[in-house]
């Protein structure tokens, strides 16, 4: 009786396939211990470093999932199996046809061998998902190690610093270090009444006329006046 009723509980945690089309709403809340244990392909010690690599937050790879694939510097299978969520209850099989074209999940990968452990961001519903293997041993899509740094570009030897030459005494060049970093302002115009108009402050005198200016001025006086004279005398 009480193989029968394990078996029965047994049938009713773990279910062929469910649907993940509302990621978060059902997370996972056990320990990635707990969630590996149900992996038993993966040996004891391979589960007990992907359970510590886990808890540390050090993955393989960062994927972005969507509707239909899962990218990342690697290559993977589209699917996504062996979901946990809650406490107790596993999905064999995982759908996600409700998903918009648009929407995407992050989640991290975690690798020991060809075992792959899926963990989003969203929910933290530890699951399963198959890296698919090409030619090589370090490039993206194979089995191994963490994804290749990107080539650093070669460096360009050191420049020595300018040497600007001193002012010299009386000059009016400055050096490039010594120019000034703006435009000053123009002088406020003086019919403008506004600002630069303010009380105290000097206002120009108006230039004293040369000679010859007031030489012209007297001589039309004496013009006007010797025709003024005629007028009268007529």
């Amino acid at each position: 009786m009480a193989f029968v009723l394990a078996a029965a509980a047994a049938a009713f945690l773990v279910q062929p396939v469910c649907s993940w089309d509302r990621p978060g709403v059902d997370r996972y809340r056990g320990t990635p211990a707990a969630a590996l244990a149900h992996y038993r392909d993966i040996s004891e010690a391979e589960r007990a470093t992907l359970a510590r690599r886990i808890d540390a937050g050090i993955p393989d790879d960062k994927v972005e999932i969507s509707r239909t694939s899962v990218t990342g510097h690697y290559t993977y299978a589209g699917t996504i199996s062996d979901m946990h969520f809650d406490k107790t209850r596993l999905c064999r099989t995982v759908t996600r046809s409700q998903w918009q074209p648009a929407h995407r999940e992050t989640a991290a990968v975690y690798c020991v061998g060809e075992a792959c452990v899926l963990v989003p961001e969203v929910c933290g519903n530890v699951s399963r998902v198959r890296r698919i293997v090409t030619s090589g041993g370090s490039a993206p899509g194979t089995t191994g190690g963490a994804p290749p740094l990107p080539a650093q570009p070669p460096e360009s030897p050191p420049q020595p610093a300018p040497v600007y030459p001193a002012v010299p005494s009386g000059s009016e060049a400055l050096p490039p270090w010594a120019a000034p970093v703006a435009p000053l302002a123009p002088p406020p115009r003086l019919g403008y009444p506004g600002p630069g108009r303010e009380v105290g402050m000097p206002v120009p005198l108006a230039p004293i006329p040369e000679p010859s200016t007031w030489a012209m001025l007297l001589g039309g006086l004496a013009l006007v006046a010797a025709r003024a004279g005629r007028r009268r005398g007529k």
